[in-house]
C-alpha cells in the first residue's frame, strides 16, 4: 500500500450499478405512488435545525505546519515538499457565508433519545475555483461531519448487504428483523455502530464532529477522474477534517465533552411524547443576544500507509497524524423557528462530492457516494415538488 494512495475494490463497478437500482427501489418503497409523507433524505433523515454560520479561513503558516509534521511523523522532506496546503478553500485568508443543518443519523425520524450519530452538514457559499464534475452547484463547498471519528461498514460490498437488510425490513413484516441479523452474522461491524451510537450529546453547538473519510488535497498534473475505483490513483496529499468546539472568547480553549444526563433520558422515554431535545435546545441556545458558538476547523493529514484510505472503519491516530487548525466556524444569535427557515434546510441538497476538485473525496465509502447522493437528493426533490436553487448569501 502506498501513502496518498486510493484503491479498487473488487467488483466495485457492479456495486454501483446494485445500489442505484436498490437506493431507487428503497425512496419509491418509501415514499411512492400516493404516499403523503414528505420524501426525505435515505439517511440523516431527521432535519433539527438550519443554521446561519461564518467560516474564517486563516492566514495560516503552512511551512510551519510542515516543520511540525517533519518532526512528528515519518513523512520524508521529499514528500512534504509535493504538499501544497494553500489551495482551494485554505487557498487565502477569507471569511465565508455557511449554511448549517444538524441531524441525527438514523435512516427515519426517531426521538432524540435514541441511540444514534449526529451530523453537521456545511455549505460554505462564495468558493471559487475548479469543480469536481459531479459539483450540483457552482460556488459553494460542502463538508459533511459526524460525531463519531470512523464509519461502521468495511468495504463497499459489506455495505450492500447491509443496505439490503435496511430495504427488506422496510417492505415486509417478516423481515423487520433483517438488520439486526445482518448486525450479529457481522460482529466487528456491530460493535463499532454501538460505539458510535454511545454519544447523546449535551448540545450539538458544542460537539467533535469529524468527516470520518479522506480528502484529497491537491490532483497531480496527470490526474484522470475515470480511474478512482478502477485502478489505484495517488494523490499530492490525503487529508480529513474536523471541528473542534472551542471558547468563543480568546484564546479560544477547547470545550470539555459534555452529555445529557441519564435523569434527563429517562424522563424524555417516559414522558409518551416525542423527543426533539436537539432542535429546542439549538433554538433556546441561540435566541440568547450573546450567544457565540465556535468550532477550530481542523485538518489531519494521512502520514503512514497503514492510515488505510479506503477503509474508514479505521480512525487515523492523533498521536501519529496530529491535527492542525486553519479556521474557525462561529454561530451567533439568531432565531430559527420558522416554517420557512425549516422547509429551506429540510430542501438543501448537500454532499461531499459539490466542491472543488482539489478537494476530490476519496475512500471507497466517498466513491460510492458519488453514486447513492444524486439518486436521493433528485427523488427527494422532485417528490417534494422543489425547483432547487443553489444558496448565494
Amino acid at each position: 500500500m502506498k501513502l496518498f494512495t486510493e484503491y479498487p475494490e473488487k467488483d466495485e463497478l457492479k456495486y454501483y450499478d446494485l445500489f442505484r437500482d436498490l437506493i431507487r427501489k428503497r425512496m419509491e418503497s418509501i415514499y411512492g405512488g400516493d404516499k403523503a409523507e414528505p420524501a426525505k433524505r435515505d439517511t440523516h433523515a431527521k432535519t433539527h435545525a438550519a443554521v446561519k454560520a461564518t467560516l474564517e479561513i486563516f492566514d495560516f503558516d503552512e511551512a510551519a505546519i510542515k516543520q511540525e509534521l517533519s518532526k512528528k511523523t515519518p513523512l520524508t522532506e521529499a514528500q512534504l515538499s509535493n504538499i501544497s496546503i494553500k489551495q482551494g478553500l485554505f487557498a487565502k485568508p477569507k471569511q465565508y457565508p455557511v449554511w448549517l443543518r444538524f441531524a441525527n443519523g438514523a435512516f427515519s425520524v426517531k426521538n432524540d433519545y435514541e441511540p444514534d450519530t449526529r451530523s453537521m452538514s456545511l455549505k460554505v457559499i462564495g468558493v471559487e475555483g475548479e469543480r469536481l464534475a459531479q459539483s450540483h452547484e457552482l460556488k459553494t463547498q460542502d463538508l459533511i461531519v459526524h460525531n463519531a471519528n470512523n464509519f461502521f461498514v468495511l468495504t463497499i460490498k459489506y455495505y450492500y448487504s447491509f443496505f439490503v437488510s435496511i430495504y427488506q425490513s422496510g417492505v415486509s413484516p417478516l423481515l423487520k428483523l433483517s438488520p439486526l441479523f445482518w448486525l450479529l452474522l457481522h460482529p466487528k461491524q456491530f460493535s463499532l455502530l454501538k460505539n458510535g451510537f454511545k454519544r447523546f450529546p449535551k448540545s450539538l453547538l458544542t460537539e467533535t464532529y469529524w468527516s470520518g473519510s479522506a480528502f484529497s488535497l491537491g490532483l497531480k498534473s496527470d490526474f484522470d477522474p475515470t480511474k478512482p475505483g478502477v485502478v489505484p490513483v495517488e494523490y499530492p496529499a490525503v487529508i480529513k477534517y474536523a471541528f473542534t468546539p472551542v471558547s468563543s472568547q480568546p484564546p479560544h480553549q477547547p470545550l470539555p465533552t459534555q452529555s445529557r444526563s441519564q435523569s434527563d433520558l429517562q424522563r424524555a422515554k417516559a414522558s409518551g411524547s416525542n423527543d426533539n431535545y436537539y432542535r429546542e435546545d439549538i433554538i433556546q441556545s441561540l435566541a440568547k443576544p450573546d450567544a457565540e458558538y465556535c468550532w477550530d476547523f481542523q485538518i489531519q493529514f494521512q502520514t503512514s500507509p497503514e492510515m488505510p484510505i479506503d477503509d474508514a472503519t479505521v480512525v487515523w491516530k492523533e498521536e501519529e497524524a496530529p491535527f492542525f487548525t486553519v479556521g474557525r466556524l462561529t454561530v451567533k444569535h439568531q432565531n430559527i423557528h420558522s416554517p420557512l427557515e425549516d422547509d429551506f434546510g429540510e430542501n438543501l441538497r448537500f454532499s461531499v462530492w459539490n466542491g472543488l476538485a482539489v478537494h476530490r473525496p476519496v475512500g471507497a465509502i466517498n466513491r460510492l457516494r458519488s453514486i447513492v447522493y444524486p439518486i436521493v437528493a433528485e427523488y427527494r426533490l422532485n417528490k417534494r415538488g422543489v425547483k432547487y436553487q443553489e444558496p448565494t448569501s
